[in-house]
């Protein structure tokens, strides 16, 4: 390619990390070279970026992506094509099922609101999209939480205050760990008045190229729908509704 602009190792490195999926992840220095047809010595350089940089991390010889690399897809699933995109579907699941729908994606130790719309125009529980919540007292930070590896949650496990917001939330890392390994279990997660008295939330999640950068949650009050209620009448159709946003994603990627 005649570009000055271009940049050549940046198409490299960008390889690398598109060689990672669900079905191959993890991969040695060489047959990363050999894949991608690069020389051993700017693999070698590739690797060691990215390691420093906190997107990879190797084991015996084997490289492996880290939590960190879902960071690329925050920018994206935040931006205002996305979430313009995906707006009509949260309205629709949301008059459909009268619930409110967030798309939500995790940072540190917080989830972030990026896309949102409700059946009603008031609501005494609202959640503006850009609002910060902790994780560890949503429905979709426990689904996020549960995706991380191992060792990436254990780092952000290590030393978090868990403040109780309510009688229900999880005061230790124990329980929260108990309600992480559920969520990882069945695929899902729920937050029963954990955050807010009065309301009770469903959270799947949204997978997209092999990783779970986003989740779907729905909520009502606690007047509008059971606990049994959550997982018969709300699960399948926001499980549906992933599905649907995972296609809208990748048409837009």
């Amino acid at each position: 390619m005649t570009d000055d602009e271009y940049i050549p190792s940046l198409e490299k490195g960008l390889a690398v990390i598109e060689l990672f999926s669900a079905a191959n992840p993890e991969w040695t220095l060489s047959q990363i070279a050999r894949e991608l047809q690069l020389t051993p010595g700017s693999t070698r350089r590739i690797l060691r970026t990215l390691e420093v940089l906190g997107y990879a991390t190797a084991i015996d010889g084997r490289f492996r992506l880290t939590a960190r690399v879902m960071n690329l897809g925050f920018a994206y699933l935040s931006s205002q094509p996305f979430a313009m995109t995906a707006a009509p579907l949260l309205r629709e699941l949301a008059t459909k099922l009268s619930i409110t729908c967030s798309i939500v994606i995790l940072d540190e130790r917080e989830v972030v609101y990026v896309a949102r719309a409700t059946y009603r125009q008031f609501e005494p529980y609202y959640v503006h999209v850009g609002a910060r919540l902790p994780a560890y007292a949503t429905a979709p930070g426990k689904i996020l939480l549960a995706a991380l590896s191992k060792d990436d949650l254990e780092k952000r496990l290590r030393g978090w205050s868990l403040e109780a917001f309510t009688p229900n939330t999880a005061s230790t890392l124990k329980e929260l760990r108990a309600q992480i390994d559920q969520a990882r279990a069945q695929g899902w997660a729920i937050n029963e008045q954990e955050l807010f008295l009065g309301q009770r939330s469903i959270a799947v999640p949204v997978i997209m190229a092999g990783a779970q950068p986003a989740a779907l949650v729905g909520a009502a009050a606690v007047s509008k729908i059971s606990m049994r209620g959550l997982i018969d009448d709300l699960l399948p159709s926001l499980q549906a509704a992933a599905e649907e946003l995972q296609q809208i994603a990748l048409v837009h990627l």
